[in-house]
């Protein structure tokens, strides 16, 4: 059985991954990938514990750029690239705000499975 601390890494990661969606976007994707550069494979002892740590970490790094493509720059050519400028920001609009609640969703989903001392979803 686990302790209580060997997660913690990953409920920090996971948990920067919702704040770089809801309160800092910027700052905590940049924080993300201080941590990435962080581990390297000659200072962590390879072992379970640190593996479960490190899925979490790609994961979030990956889910928080998979994140600011969509929501940043996807919205940003649509509107530019649209004939009926009116249209294509409703449809923007629609579009950002379902994507971003589908991303909350599934980094609350990776927090609890952090939580839970269990692999992330995607």
């Amino acid at each position: 059985m686990k302790s209580k601390q060997d997660n913690k890494p990953a409920i920090i990661y996971q948990s920067l991954f919702l704040s770089n969606l809801l309160l800092i976007p910027i700052g905590s994707f940049c924080l993300l990938v201080y941590y990435l550069y962080q581990i390297q494979p000659n200072r962590v002892k390879p072992n379970a514990i640190t593996h479960f740590n490190k899925i979490h970490l790609f994961r979030a790094v990956q889910i928080s750029a998979l994140a600011g493509l969509m929501l940043g720059v996807v919205p940003v050519f649509y509107i530019f690239y649209s004939a009926q400028f009116g249209v294509s920001v409703m449809i923007t609009i629609f579009y950002f705000v379902t994507l971003h609640a589908c991303f909350v969703l599934l980094g609350m989903l990776n927090l609890a499975r952090a939580m839970a001392n269990k692999l992330p979803i995607f």
